[in-house]
C-alpha cells in the first residue's frame, strides 16, 4: 500500500460520521439494485417451475402423429427425452355432462413422467394393461363416483360420425369429410378434433354419433390423479391412463419431447417436417423466442428502475465523495506541492470510492437478498392464487451467480461514476488556490440582507444570508440533495399509485362468490325460485340472486347520448340499423331480468323508489352505465360512459327463426337477411331475406336511472339494462322460459371454499348438475392478491428510495457543518450566544427546505404527469397529484433538516472556540 492510500484511509477513519452515512448509501442503492436482479431471477425461477409442473417440461408436441415418428424422434442426437401418450380407445362411461359423456382411454410411457404433467392424488400408476388411473373431475365434473381399487368393465372403441349426417347437420361439408380416415363411409374422431353438433337451443346432436366398440376390457382403479393439462377442455372425453398396448408404426399417439439445447427446435422441426406447438412459455425463458418484445419489456422496466435507483444513488454518493474532495482541498494542494501529480490524485479518490465500495457493496448484497428472502416470506404465498392454485409453491428467493455479479457490477459502476466527477475537480486547481482554499467562496459585490429577514432573525439571521450567498457551491449541494429527494420520493409515490389504480382498473373483481348456469331450463323442469332458496339454504351461503339475460342492438336518440360515446365505435355497426335517421345511434347491451327481491334492493342502494320501477304495466330500466373496454383504434383501455341523461326510451327489434334459418344482418334495402346451413350439393351458405315486419317486432325499453354502481349480480364488463323478473311479461309475448333457455344464479357466501364444496353436495343430492358451479372467488382472489404484491413491491420501494435520499440529505447537511466549525467558532468568540446560533441555523433550515421546495414540488408535477402520460397510453385515467405524497414531502423535508442540523450542532457545541480556530484540518 503506498502513502497515497495510507493518508486516504487515515481521512476516512478521522471523518467516521461521514464515512459510516456514505457506506449506508452504498449499502441501501447496492441492496436496492441487488433487489431488482433476484427478484428477477426469483419470478424467472418461479415461472419456470410452475410451467413445468402445470405443462410439462417439453419443448414440443406433435398431436395425433404416430408411433412411427415418434421412434424417429427420441432416436434424434438432439433429443434429452421423448415420450408418448398412445391413442387406445374411448368408452361411455355415463357422465352426467352431456358434453363429456366419454372416457378417452391412451397408453402412459414410464419416460413420460415429468415430461408431462400427472399429479397423483391418491394411489399409483398403472403397471399392467388392466389397470387405470382416472382423473379428479370425472367426479366433479361428470358425477362417476369411482375409487381406488373399483373394478369396471368397460366397451372401448372409435368414436364415428356418420359422413352424410354429419354434411346434412352443417357440422362439415362432404369435401371436408372425404380427406378424413374412414371405416365403412364413418369419420374415426380422436381427441383432438372432436366435432359436436347442435340445434336452435344450443342443445348437443349426437345421434349421428356412435362407438365402434373393438374390445371389451374390465380394469382395475388404481389411482386418480389432478385434471390434466393436456385434456382441452372442449374434448368429449375424460383421460384415463393405462400401460400402453404393443403398436406398430401407425398407431395414433401425441408425441412429447424435449431438445438437448432448446434453441436447436426451429431447426429441429424443419429438418423432420414437424409442424406440432412449441411450449412458447418454457421456450421463452430459456432465452429461445421469435418475438423480441417480451425481452424488451422485462429488460425495458428493470433498466427502468435501476436507472431510478442509480440516479438516486450517484447523487447520494456523489455529494459524500464532492464534499469529501472539498474538505481535503488543502490537503490536496500541499500534497501537489511536494510533487504529487494530477494522476495520484485522482488515484486517491478512487482508492476511496474502492476501500468504502469492498465494505458498502457486500453488506448491500447480504441487504438485498434479507429483504426480498423476507418480502416473498410475508407475500410468496399469494402467487399461489395466479394459478388458480395449480401451483401450490410459494415464490421464494432465488439467488443466482448472474444476479449478484449484475448488482455487484451495476453498484460499483455507480460508486465509480459518482467519485470520477470529484476527481476532476481535485487536480483543475493550483497548489497555492487550494491551499488558500479561496475557491468556493468568492465575494463580487456586496450583499444585501431584505429587512425582513433582519426584523424577524435579526442579526444570526442576517449572517446566516450573507454566509449563504457567499458560499453558494456548499449550499447548492445540500439543496440540491433536498430537491433530488423530494423528486424520488413524489415521483416513486405517483407511479406506486397510478400503476395500483390501473391494476384496479383492469381486475376489476365483482361482489359476487360463485356462478351457476343451468341449460334447457324447460325441458328439465327447473322453476327458479325454488331452485334460489335450495342455493340459499345450502351451508355459508349468506345471498343468492338468478337472472334471465338477453342480448340487443339498442337504437337511441343521439340527444341523450354523451358527446364522447358520440364519437366512439360504440354506434358504429352497420349490421343492425333499421332506422336509418340521422338521430338514431346504436349501441349493444344485455338486459337482465333480475329476481325480485334483488332488484328491489339495488333499486333502493340507488336512491330509487323500487314500487315505481317494478311496476308491471309501465316498468323501468336502471342502466348500468361505467365500464372500462378495450378500444382498438386507440390501441388503450378506456373508461366509457354512454348516457348524460336519463328518463328516455330505447328501442330493438327481436327477431325469429325461419324454417331453419337465423337473423344475420340488415341489407342496404334495409330488409333482414337470414342466412341457413350450406347446401351439401352446392356447398354454399343459403341466403334468404324478409320484410322486417314479417321476422321481427320492436320492444321498447324505458330507461329511468343511469347509474355507474355494479350489483353483485352484474359479472360482466359491458353495459347492461336492469328490469324485475316480474316485469318480463310486458316486454314478450311469449312465455321467459320458451325465450330463454339458460338461467344464471350469482351467489354470495361467507366461506368461499367450505361454501362451494357445500354447494356443489347440496346440488347433487337435489338432482341438479354440479359441474355448471363455477368458483369466481378463486379469480377474485387472484386479482386482490395481485394488487396486493404490487402494493409490497411499489411502498417496498419507494421506503428504500426515502433511506437513500434521506440519508444523502444527511451526510450532506452534517458535512458542510463540520466543514464550518471555525466559523462558528470564531462567532461565539465574539460574543454569539448560544440562542442566537439556534437563530441562525433555524433561519438556514427554512431557507434550505423552501428552496427545495420550491424547485422540487414543479419538478415533481412535471414527472407525476409523464407517469400519468405513460399509463395513459394502455389505460385510460385522468390525472391527478398525489397530495398525500405532497403534504408527507413538505413535512419530511423540514423534518430531516431541522433533526440534522440538531444533531450536528449538538457535536459542534462541545468544542472548544480556541482548538477549532487553531484546527487547520476543518
Amino acid at each position: 500500500m503506498n502513502i497515497f492510500s495510507k493518508v486516504t484511509l487515515q481521512s476516512l477513519k478521522k471523518n467516521r460520521t461521514r464515512t459510516i452515512v456514505t457506506i449506508i448509501g452504498i449499502m441501501l442503492s447496492t441492496a436496492l439494485i441487488c433487489a431488482v436482479t433476484t427478484s428477477i431471477a426469483s419470478v424467472w425461477r418461479y415461472a419456470v417451475n410452475y410451467y413445468e409442473y402445470t405443462d410439462g417440461k417439453w419443448h414440443g408436441h406433435e398431436e395425433c402423429s404416430d408411433i412411427g415418428m415418434y421412434n424417429k424422434i427420441k432416436s434424434s442426437d438432439k433429443i434429452e427425452g421423448a415420450g408418448c401418450l398412445s391413442y387406445i380407445g374411448y368408452a361411455d362411461i355415463g357422465s352426467d355432462n352431456e358434453y363429456k359423456p366419454y372416457l378417452y382411454i391412451c397408453g402412459f410411457e414410464e419416460n413420460m413422467k415429468g415430461l408431462i404433467p400427472v399429479h397423483i392424488t391418491s394411489g399409483r400408476f398403472p403397471e399392467n394393461r388392466n389397470e387405470i388411473l382416472i382423473p379428479d373431475h370425472l367426479y366433479s365434473n361428470g358425477g362417476v363416483d369411482l375409487k381406488e381399487g373399483d373394478k369396471i368393465t368397460l366397451d372401448i372403441g372409435n368414436r364415428r360420425y356418420d359422413a352424410d349426417k354429419m354434411v346434412e347437420a352443417g357440422i362439415d361439408t362432404r369435401e371436408n369429410v372425404e380427406n378424413y380416415p374412414k371405416d365403412d363411409d364413418s369419420v374415426i374422431l380422436t381427441q383432438a378434433n372432436s366435432m359436436t353438433a347442435t340445434d336452435s337451443n344450443d342443445n348437443v346432436v349426437i345421434s349421428a354419433e356412435y362407438i365402434a366398440v373393438k374390445e371389451t376390457r374390465e380394469f382395475t382403479v388404481v389411482g386418480t390423479y389432478e385434471r390434466p393439462d393436456f385434456e382441452y377442455y372442449f374434448t368429449p372425453g375424460y383421460t384415463a391412463l393405462t400401460v400402453p398396448d404393443s403398436h406398430d408404426e401407425n398407431t395414433i399417439a401425441d408425441i412429447y419431447y424435449r431438445m438437448n439445447k432448446a434453441k436447436d427446435i426451429y431447426d429441429f422441426k424443419k429438418e423432420y417436417g414437424l409442424v406440432g406447438e412449441n411450449h412458447s412459455d418454457i421456450l421463452m425463458l430459456s432465452g429461445v423466442s421469435r418475438y423480441e418484445s417480451f425481452y424488451a419489456v422485462v429488460f425495458g422496466l428493470a433498466s427502468i428502475v435501476i436507472g431510478l435507483i442509480m440516479f438516486g444513488s450517484i447523487m447520494l454518493i456523489y455529494n459524500a465523495f464532492s464534499i469529501s474532495v472539498s474538505e481535503r482541498t488543502k490537503q490536496f494542494g500541499l500534497l501537489s506541492s511536494i510533487g504529487a501529480t494530477k494522476k495520484q490524485l485522482k488515484k486517491m479518490v478512487k482508492f476511496e470510492s474502492l476501500a468504502l465500495s469492498v465494505i458498502g457493496i457486500p453488506l448491500g448484497i447480504i441487504l438485498g437478498i434479507a429483504g426480498m428472502w423476507i418480502t416473498f416470506l410475508a407475500i410468496g404465498s399469494r402467487f399461489t392464487s395466479f394459478s388458480d392454485n395449480k401451483y401450490p409453491e410459494p415464490l421464494r428467493v432465488y439467488v443466482t451467480p448472474i444476479a449478484i455479479i449484475a448488482a455487484v457490477i451495476i453498484a460499483f459502476v455507480t460508486i465509480r461514476i459518482s467519485a470520477w466527477i470529484p476527481s476532476k475537480r481535485a487536480t483543475k486547481i493550483t497548489a497555492v488556490e487550494a491551499i488558500r482554499q479561496n475557491e468556493d467562496i468568492k465575494q463580487k459585490k456586496y450583499i444585501k440582507t431584505p429587512k425582513i429577514i433582519s426584523k424577524l432573525f435579526g442579526l444570526p439571521g442576517t449572517l446566516a444570508h450573507k454566509y449563504f450567498k457567499r458560499s453558494k457551491k456548499r449550499y447548492r449541494a445540500t439543496i440540491i440533495s433536498l430537491f433530488m429527494s423530494i423528486v424520488l420520493f413524489v415521483s416513486a409515490y405517483s407511479f406506486t399509485v397510478y400503476l395500483v389504480g390501473a391494476v384496479n382498473d383492469t381486475h376489476h373483481t365483482w361482489g359476487m362468490d360463485y356462478e351457476y348456469y343451468i341449460e334447457n331450463t324447460k325441458s328439465k323442469n327447473i322453476d327458479p325460485d325454488r331452485t334460489n332458496e335450495l342455493i340459499k339454504s345450502s351451508e355459508h351461503i349468506t345471498d343468492s340472486a338468478y337472472v334471465f339475460r338477453d342480448n340487443y342492438w339498442f337504437c337511441v336518440d343521439k340527444k341523450y347520448v354523451s358527446d364522447e360515446a358520440v364519437k366512439s365505435h360504440y354506434f358504429e355497426d352497420d349490421m343492425y340499423k333499421y332506422d336509418l335517421s340521422d338521430d338514431a345511434k346504436y349501441f349493444y347491451s344485455s338486459v337482465y331480468f333480475v329476481e325480485d327481491n334483488a332488484f328491489r334492493r339495488f333499486a333502493e342502494e340507488c336512491g330509487l323508489n323500487a314500487d315505481e320501477y317494478m311496476d308491471p304495466s309501465s316498468p323501468k330500466g336502471i342502466f348500468l352505465d361505467d365500464f372500462m373496454t378495450f378500444d382498438y383504434e386507440k390501441e388503450k383501455m378506456v373508461r366509457v360512459k354512454l348516457f348524460d341523461k336519463e328518463d328516455f326510451d330505447v328501442k330493438t327489434r327481436q327477431f325469429e327463426d325461419k324454417d331453419g334459418y337465423f337473423f344475420y344482418e340488415i341489407n342496404e334495402d334495409g330488409k333482414a337477411e337470414y342466412r341457413g346451413n350450406y347446401d351439401p350439393d352446392t356447398e354454399e351458405e343459403k341466403v334468404k331475406t324478409f320484410e322486417l315486419d314479417e321476422c321481427s317486432r320492436e320492444l321498447t325499453f324505458h330507461i329511468g336511472a343511469v347509474t355507474d354502481k355494479d350489483p353483485y349480480f352484474k359479472a360482466a364488463d359491458g353495459m347492461v339494462i336492469l328490469y324485475p323478473y316480474s316485469c318480463c311479461g310486458q316486454f314478450y309475448e311469449k312465455d321467459v322460459n320458451d325465450l330463454f333457455n339458460e338461467i344464471i344464479y350469482y351467489i354470495k357466501s361467507d366461506d368461499v371454499y367450505e361454501g362451494f364444496d357445500t354447494l356443489q353436495k347440496t346440488l347433487k343430492e337435489n338432482g341438479l348438475f354440479g359441474g355448471n358451479l363455477y368458483n369466481y372467488a378463486d379469480e377474485a382472489e387472484s386479482n386482490r392478491d395481485f394488487v396486493v404484491v404490487i402494493k409490497v413491491f411499489a411502498y417496498g420501494f419507494i421506503v428504500l428510495i426515502s433511506l437513500i435520499a434521506a440519508a444523502n440529505v444527511f451526510n450532506t447537511i452534517t458535512t458542510n457543518i463540520n466543514l464550518r466549525r471555525r466559523e462558528f467558532a470564531m462567532l461565539k468568540s465574539v460574543g454569539m450566544t448560544a440562542k442566537g446560533m439556534n437563530k441562525m441555523m433555524n433561519f438556514e433550515c427554512i431557507m434550505y427546505g423552501t428552496k427545495a421546495l420550491i424547485y422540487g414540488l414543479p419538478v415533481s408535477a412535471g414527472v407525476t404527469f409523464l407517469i400519468y402520460r405513460a399509463i395513459n397510453e394502455g389505460i385510460d385515467t385522468d390525472f391527478f397529484i398525489p397530495w398525500r405524497a405532497v403534504i408527507i414531502a413538505v413535512l419530511s423535508v423540514f423534518i430531516v433538516v431541522f433533526s440534522t442540523m440538531m444533531y450536528s450542532m449538538s457535536k459542534i457545541k462541545k468544542d472548544n472556540p480556541i482548538d477549532a480556530l487553531k484546527n487547520e484540518n476543518i
